[in-house]
């Protein structure tokens, strides 16, 4: 004898009053993180909030889709690699009949990092969570649906047609509605070793401010450039660049008096300038160094252990990159 209450497709309304209302309200705003102007929710967090709202075997994540776009060796022994996933997340009933389900895909990179096998391990796990967060937003406001809207925590469903109760209707709801706001540009994914935070998204500058301070002539240009590319929030490995370009003019423009002075925030040194990109790069670690009050034996050791080799032997690129990652830790 078929048992119908089994085989029965499941709807919208199989979900119990604790979880709709569980859905329908606004996220707590202590579970949304921010970094660089962009807001987002971690990817243990969605885990911990299907399993709190759909319970344990409620739900379950399948990888449809798991390829390496890209794996590059930058310089000698150090590897970036760029992993594409796509997701599928199935809500199931409290009596394990399913519910729905949502496809997505997302990229997650791994930069600069010492072991090939780490290097794929975290791309993999970047691109997995990001693809897993995409199809959990469906849900709504409890996984970060209202920080679309300009990252607002304030709930943006509030309401479903589908799920009645005293504020069910579109006439009550109306006038509740947040003015819809753009939603966050376009960003450029980080990865992160495992453990630590994940994040959506960095903010990328819409300007290439490091181009803009290259072609300055004047050292009050590249002062300009350097403080709306502070504003603006660019890495810290691009204000050091850009604060070298700055140190290069007002030293040619003072050459005949030297001298230290401070203009508009650029300080120029009376020193002998690198002449060249790694020397550049090699100066302006160990600047970053001297202002955080890192001696420079410390400041060598740790440049090794990151790069796998003396700063004189790597590559201009990947000490730029390290000191990106160390401004912006």
């Amino acid at each position: 004898m078929t048992d119908l209450a089994t085989t029965r497709t499941a709807g919208p309304t199989d979900l119990a009053p604790e979880q709709i209302a569980t859905l329908l309200a606004p996220i707590n705003p202590n579970r949304v993180q921010h970094l660089r102007g962009q807001s987002h929710v971690e990817a243990w967090d969605v885990r911990r909030w299907l399993t709190r709202i759909f319970g344990f075997g409620g739900w379950s994540d399948e990888t449809l889709e798991l390829v390496c776009v890209s794996e590059r060796e930058i310089n000698p022994g150090r590897w970036t690699v760029v992993y594409r996933a796509q997701t599928r997340l199935t809500i199931k009933t409290v009596d394990g009949r399913p519910l729905s389900f949502w496809d997505d895909a997302a990229m997650g990179d791994s930069r600069n990092q010492p072991s090939l096998g780490d290097a794929h391990d975290m791309a993999m796990k970047t691109a997995l969570s990001q693809a897993l967060k995409r199809c959990a937003v469906n849900l709504g406001d409890a996984f970060g649906l209202s920080l679309y809207n300009d990252g607002s925590p304030n709930a943006v469903v509030m309401w479903s047609a589908a799920h009645p109760t005293p504020k069910s209707t579109p006439q009550q709801q109306a006038v509740e509605d947040e003015p819809v706001k753009p939603e966050q540009p376009p960003t450029q994914l980080r990865s992160v070793p495992e453990g630590e935070p994940d994040a959506w998204a960095t903010e990328a500058p819409a300007r290439d401010f490091l181009a803009e301070a290259q072609q300055c002539t004047t050292a009050d240009c590249a002062v300009s450039v350097f403080r709306e590319a502070e504003a603006a929030g660019a890495p810290g490995g691009v204000l050091a660049r850009i604060r070298d370009v700055g140190r290069k003019l007002r030293a040619a423009e003072q050459a005949a008096t030297p001298k230290q002075e401070v203009v508009e925030g650029v300080v120029v040194e009376d020193v002998e300038l690198p002449a060249d990109e790694h020397a550049a790069a090699v100066a302006a670690f160990r600047a970053f160094a001297a202002e955080h009050g890192i001696t420079e034996a410390d400041a060598n050791q740790q440049a090794y252990t990151a790069l796998g080799a003396p700063l004189a032997d790597v590559a201009p690129k990947a000490i730029w990159d390290l000191l990106t990652q160390l401004t912006a830790a």
